[in-house]
């Protein structure tokens, strides 16, 4: 055997040997890929659902249970695609099917009362995602700029709403324990919020609040002006009790 032969050998053999390392990462690479889009997939599909179900009842209306039912379906259909030995997938799109098939569909999520800080966080967080969902199904094509647009102004006001609306119930929650200031406080903070929002409802509250504001600031000034006239009066009967103790002092002196 030739030198030349061997070496064209061994030059083959290499060559062989690296096409097979190109080809398993090429297809390791692939698998990767395609376990990662499914994971995102069903994430997605998992956040959806989840929305879906925990929104607030004061926030999800039959069009919009729709709207993200819709979502669902097109998320499961990708995932049966991508995954049809997952039968989980497949029982989950009948499912969703059969819902939009019934026509307007059934609303079970409970309302959530937002009277506290921790309240107004959740449902804002709930807000946020949502509207971040249907800006994703906008730039995938599932939903058109106009229906975006409709729905981003109507869930912007609940998300105003739900601001305000807490601001509210910290500020009577003040007023009721006769503390005017920390009401006034509250009102300060929902007007500065305010301002910083481009929604067209921001100016009309803007007036709204700037009235609640005026009204605390009233009356924390009525209250102190009260307590002030009971402390003066208070201190008028202190010194007349002592001028009278120092009268009877000196006439028992005197009778003495």
């Amino acid at each position: 055997m030739s030198t030349m032969l061997i070496a064209a050998l061994v030059v083959g053999g290499l060559a062989i040997v690296i096409g097979i390392g190109f080809l398993s990462q090429a297809v390791e690479r692939s698998r990767l890929e395609r376990a990662r889009a499914l994971a995102e997939l069903q994430a997605r599909w998992s956040h959806c659902a989840s929305i879906s179900s925990e929104l607030p009842g004061q926030f999800m209306s039959a069009e919009l249970k729709l709207l993200l039912l819709q979502v669902e379906a097109g998320l499961l259909e990708r995932l049966v695609r991508q995954d049809g030995k997952n039968a989980r997938h497949a029982g989950l799109l009948a499912e969703v099917r059969q819902q939009l098939g019934q026509g307007e569909p059934r609303i079970t999520n409970a309302p959530l009362v937002i009277d506290n800080e921790v309240a107004a966080q959740t449902a804002r967080q709930q807000l946020g995602d949502l509207i971040r969902l249907l800006e994703q199904v906008r730039r995938e094509g599932g939903l058109d700029n106009a229906a975006f647009q409709r729905w981003n102004q109507e869930l912007g006001l609940h998300l105003l709403q739900t601001t305000l609306s807490m601001h509210q119930a910290l500020a009577n929650e003040a007023m009721r324990s006769g503390k005017p200031r920390v009401a006034k406080l509250q009102y300060e903070r929902a007007l500065s919020y305010l301002g910083k929002q481009q929604h067209p409802a921001a100016a009309g509250q803007m007036v709204v609040f700037r009235q609640l504001m005026e009204q605390a600031e009233q009356a924390a000034l009525q209250m102190e002006q009260s307590a002030g006239n009971t402390g003066t009066v208070l201190s008028e009967g202190v010194q007349a009790l002592e001028e009278d103790d120092q009268a009877w002092k000196k006439k028992a002196l005197y009778d003495d």
